[in-house]
């Protein structure tokens, strides 16, 4: 587990911006030596994930943002009258506790009250609850099906994947995988919550 800090120390001493510039001659693009706890240290200008010791920046267009505040909205207003957890956007997770070269930032993350991390001010150590994916068309089909798989071998009960597209929500499972193009719901995970599909798309090209 990540070490627990104290909440007024963290807000009243904030990290020094770390750059690895005096470290490694190696441009941070061409690195393949990365760990999790690096990164949490680098100031990068966008969200970064590691895959194998690389990092990979998630650049959203103004389509996925709009998606992706339109849902944790939703969630974030479910959960003021349903005080079961929270939700996240763009927050890293480190799925694998032993391979520190790897993290995943889910474009949304739902995490249930008993399962909160005791530090707030590192990555967890961790898989969501829920975690919820916006296909955008740059986007390559394996990578994304490899990071639903590894969301759920890692202890992700629900994956929800956006296809902006075709209209559609994928829910996914261990055990299944169903198309939603009407009412979003997850009565197991998420009681009550009920969102339109196509309230999720309002605003968003059909041509994306």
């Amino acid at each position: 587990m990540a070490e627990v800090i104290d909440a007024v120390t963290a807000e009243t001493s904030p990290r020094e911006p770390y750059s690895f510039a005096a470290d490694k001659a190696i441009p941070l693009e061409q690195r393949t030596d990365v760990t999790v706890d690096e990164l949490e240290k680098m100031s990068l200008p966008y969200p970064a994930e590691l895959y194998n010791g690389r990092v990979v920046f998630k650049m959203a267009n103004y389509a996925h943002g709009k998606i992706q505040l339109r849902i944790g909205h939703k969630l974030e207003l479910y959960l003021e009258q349903n005080p079961i957890g929270a939700v996240v956007t763009e927050t890293n997770f480190r799925l694998w506790p032993n391979r520190p070269g790897e993290s995943r930032i889910p474009d949304v993350a739902f995490v249930k009250q008993e399962r909160m991390p005791k530090d707030l001010f590192h990555f967890p150590v961790m898989a969501p609850d829920l975690a919820i994916e916006i296909i955008s068309p740059e986007d390559n089909v394996d990578d994304v099906w490899d990071k639903v798989d590894e969301y759920l071998a890692q202890g992700t009960r629900l994956v929800w994947l956006v296809i902006p597209k075709k209209r559609e929500v994928l829910i996914c499972t261990t055990t299944n995988k169903q198309s939603v193009r009407d009412v979003l719901t997850a009565p197991d995970l998420l009681p009550g919550f009920a969102l339109p599909v196509s309230k999720i798309f309002e605003g968003v090209p059909v041509s994306l």
